[in-house]
């Protein structure tokens, strides 16, 4: 599948152009955020749940600028139905505010001739390893764009805007595309069905007191894909097993969901499975 092209050229552009470029990408991606947050929020509160409004986290640095926000839950939570409305809130509001600004981003963007990629770029320890061991060549970072991967619903918003890429082609988004790119990268993270994510809330929703064992499987199989596929899976795995931990609270009452409730849960996996990148950056 095609590949999603951020070009390095900060440095070369003045201040009014930096400015023109970082404003909309900040309005759109603060934007998926916010909703994404106060989705969360507004859902705690319904359920009577103690919950902070969002805080956000800046970085001063490329390539993002942010590590996202959070909202934090002081209170139990005491239902199973309570924490799938709570869980997938987020996410879905997200997602729909994402998607609009996905395929305008996408449509306004210009697709570009692209070098290959060096056959010597590596984005997995163990192909890394491998190549270590071997005495071959390791450049695991060069200097050059950033490379984005495509899930499911990227591709399908490329092909939709532009049709088939032409051979070394690629697609250079605009600040809005790539703040759509990452709300959906982020609405992703957040979906993976471990511990106290939210798709580790939707997981006991959906599945109650057996949530915990399917969430330590999963577990494995993320680590799995960090190990094979890309150092970001890797990362995101020592956070989540080492500091948010791969557990979830035990939850009061385990009263079975209606259907409305099941199809929310559902309908957020399905946007997981439409949101997921499998090698997410490439450098």
């Amino acid at each position: 599948p095609a590949a999603l092209q951020k070009a390095r050229s900060g440095i070369e552009l003045g201040l009014t152009d930096l400015v023109r470029a970082g404003l909309p990408y900040c309005a759109a991606l603060l934007s998926i955020l916010l909703v994404h947050e106060l989705a969360h929020f507004v859902a705690a509160r319904r359920h009577r749940v103690d919950a902070t409004l969002p805080y956000f986290l800046p970085v001063p640095f490329e390539p993002i600028g942010t590590l996202g926000a959070f909202i934090r839950i002081r209170s139990p939570i005491p239902s199973r139905r309570a924490v799938l409305d709570i869980g997938a809130a987020g996410p879905v509001a997200g997602f729909v505010v994402a998607l609009p600004l996905l395929f305008w981003g996408f449509a306004t963007s210009e697709v570009k001739p692209v070098p290959p990629l060096s056959s010597t770029q590596l984005h997995s320890p163990l192909v890394m390893l491998v190549r270590l061991i071997e005495g071959r060549p390791v450049q695991p970072f060069v200097e050059g764009p950033m490379v984005m991967g495509d899930s499911a619903i990227t591709w399908l918003a490329a092909r939709v805007t532009h049709g088939a890429l032409p051979a070394h082609h690629d697609l250079h988004v605009n600040p809005v595309a790539y703040a759509a790119w990452l709300g959906m990268f982020v609405t992703a993270l957040n979906l993976l069905p471990i511990g106290q994510l939210d798709g580790g809330h939707v997981l006991h929703g959906l599945f109650g007191r057996r949530a915990d064992r399917i969430s330590r499987l999963l577990s494995h199989a993320l680590l799995a894909l960090g190990l094979f596929a890309s150092w970001t899976w890797l990362a995101w795995w020592v956070l989540i097993r080492f500091v948010l931990g791969t557990r979830h609270p035990p939850l009061a009452s385990q009263e079975p969901l209606d259907s409305p409730r099941r199809a929310l849960g559902v309908a957020a996996l399905v946007i997981l499975a439409l949101t997921f990148v499998p090698v997410p950056f490439r450098f």
